[in-house]
């Protein structure tokens, strides 16, 4: 079995659902329902892996504070090995609030951990015996930014797979990404971020325009599917309809997925990105961003029960 470190960002979910309405300043609204769950996209991606059957460690920087021990001891509750994750006194962890009207999802974040994570937590030798690296959330993560191209370069060096889900950058400018594409095996990008990092006008121009930079990107397009580029063209897969009750997660279901099915099954990149869909779209049946637990068997089984949904050309 491949060993895959996740490195990034820990954080809490706090998920409000069923908004009567959006915010509104200065006034108090209610909800239906609320959740503590494992948040941020690089702890989800890694409990969706180990859901699928993956062996799946984790790097990253906790506080030493119950939301802290919360993180650390659902993570291995998944069987994620958590040997590698730090403790703070300096910052408390990381939280997200999740405000979620009608389909909508509103995030407000508290950043602690995420921004303090960097470098100095990363001896590069602790690379070694992993057979992928997984990075996430960078943008939020301030002072990691400038060390990532050289755990970038390690792994190319030590022949450690690599792949990346950069989320969304605030600024849109995108730093450091033209130096880290290069040396990525799979680059994870939803639809509106891959048309800012490539200045294309759409999202097919725009995973191909990516192409020339990165030799897989993976377009993820929401209900419709997904694009990824082959080599010389843009392939276009199908989504799977699903009963959505919460998109948390949905991105980094797909992203586990998608690497599972490389390096645990050994399929194609279409066949890889069809599996993927189904983790993704199985994920968006359940609240937050881990409770739907899909293992490798049911993400099959919900393929065969779904027929694709082909997007009009």
């Amino acid at each position: 079995m491949k060993k895959v470190l996740f490195t990034g960002e820990i954080n809490v979910d706090i998920i409000m659902g069923g908004l009567e309405s959006f915010p509104v300043r200065d006034r108090e609204i209610s909800c239906s329902s609320f959740e503590l769950t494992i948040g941020s996209s690089t702890a989800i991606c890694s409990c969706a892996y180990a859901s699928l059957g993956g062996d799946a460690s984790f790097l990253g920087l906790a506080g030493n504070d119950e939301y802290g021990n919360y993180m650390v001891s659902g993570m291995r509750d998944f069987g994620i090995d958590t040997a590698l994750v730090r403790r703070t006194d300096e910052v408390n962890t990381g939280v997200t609030v999740n405000l979620i009207h009608e389909g909508s999802r509103t995030q407000v974040t508290y950043p602690g951990t995420i921004a303090e994570f960097g470098s100095r937590y990363i001896d590069l030798s602790l690379l070694n015996g992993f057979d992928h690296i997984h990075l996430a959330g960078l943008y939020l993560q301030e002072k990691f930014l400038p060390g990532v191209r050289s755990v970038l370069e390690y792994a190319r060096e030590h022949g450690i797979g690599t792949s990346l889900d950069p989320q969304w950058d605030e600024s849109e400018q995108w730093r450091h990404m033209a130096e880290w594409m290069p040396l990525l095996d799979y680059l994870f990008v939803n639809e509106d971020e891959a048309i800012s990092i490539s200045g294309a006008e759409n999202p097919e121009k725009a995973c191909a325009r990516l192409g020339e930079s990165t030799v897989c990107p993976v377009v993820k397009t929401g209900s419709t599917g997904a694009l990824l580029w082959s080599g010389d063209r843009v392939i276009r897969l199908p989504g799977l309809p699903a009963d959505v009750v919460d998109t948390t997660g949905a991105g980094d279901s797909f992203d586990a997925g998608f690497i599972y099915a490389r390096l645990e099954r050994g399929l194609s990149l279409e066949e890889a990105g069809l599996f993927a869909n189904a983790s993704g779209a199985r994920s968006c049946e359940f609240v937050g961003g881990v409770n739907a637990r899909s293992s490798c068997q049911q993400v099959l089984d919900f393929m065969k029960d779904r027929e694709p949904q082909i997007p009009r050309q």
